[in-house]
């Protein structure tokens, strides 16, 4: 368990597309990447699965986020905070909550389906916007500056894996749009407390399959959040149920 004590842990299987990490700042490098391979189009879009919405639009004013061209340039600005450090988190660094709005600010990202169990609102781009003209947001303002000047990001919202395929029809999705998949383990922990409260484990391999099954995903994300998922031993639980679901043996991996 060397991703328990390395925030900056992150394995890939490049053939097949698929990202795993510990910290889900690095999402962002994992899809910037791929998209300089040619194998994301501007404007993808992102299904996004999550026990947290991740839609803190601060990430916008990560420096060298626009600037980035380069593997090295991507990694250098997905660089997260390591929390156990004990040192005070840099105001503008990419962090766990904050990577989306920086690949919607890069139009890496034009579309977000959020699959949540988060009690709360998904930020939107007419909230920003109707906060930086009517409400005069400072803010609000700086941040539609780093957006796209043609952005026209959206999303949808769903509050659990079951809602989203009662509803879902990928059929309707547009066959030019390229689609990423993005989970953190942390979902499958229903607890909003510090102790866990998992998933019975033939939902979670139910719920897997589903997403596996889907689609043919271009981008796989993967998040191990083990905080978030009540701790190691479970975090590492639902990690092996992951990588058997999807047919993956974690020491192929590559680090990156």
């Amino acid at each position: 368990m060397e991703w328990f004590h390395d925030f900056d842990w992150k394995i890939a299987f490049p053939e097949k597309r698929i990202y795993l990490m510990r910290q889900h700042n690095w999402a962002f490098a994992a899809w910037e990447i791929e998209r300089l391979k040619g194998n994301l189009q501007p404007k993808s879009l992102l299904m996004h699965v999550d026990a947290h919405l991740d839609d803190t639009p601060d990430g916008v004013f990560v420096p060298g986020l626009h600037e980035a061209q380069s593997v090295e340039q991507l990694i250098t600005v997905a660089q997260g905070h390591d929390y156990a450090s004990g040192r005070v988190c840099p105001p503008d660094c990419m962090q766990i909550d904050n990577f989306i709005w920086a690949a919607v600010a890069r139009d890496t990202i034009g579309e977000t389906i959020f699959v949540s169990h988060q009690d709360d609102e998904v930020l939107s781009l007419e909230m920003l916007r109707y906060d930086a003209v009517h409400k005069r947001n400072e803010n609000c303002q700086n941040i539609i500056a780093r957006l796209p000047e043609d952005c026209s990001y959206k999303h949808q919202r769903y509050m659990d894996v079951p809602a989203f395929l009662n509803e879902c029809d990928d059929q309707a999705w547009s066959p030019k749009q390229t689609k990423i998949l993005d989970l953190d383990l942390d979902y499958f922990n229903l607890s909003e407390e510090i102790e866990h409260k998992l998933m019975p484990e033939a939902q979670i391999r139910d719920e897997l399959r589903a997403l596996r099954n889907l689609h043919q995903w271009d981008v796989i994300t993967v998040a191990l959040s083990p905080e978030y998922c009540g701790g190691k031993e479970e975090a590492a639980y639902l990690l092996a149920i992951f990588l058997e679901t999807f047919e993956l043996d974690v020491v192929a991996g590559q680090r990156w």
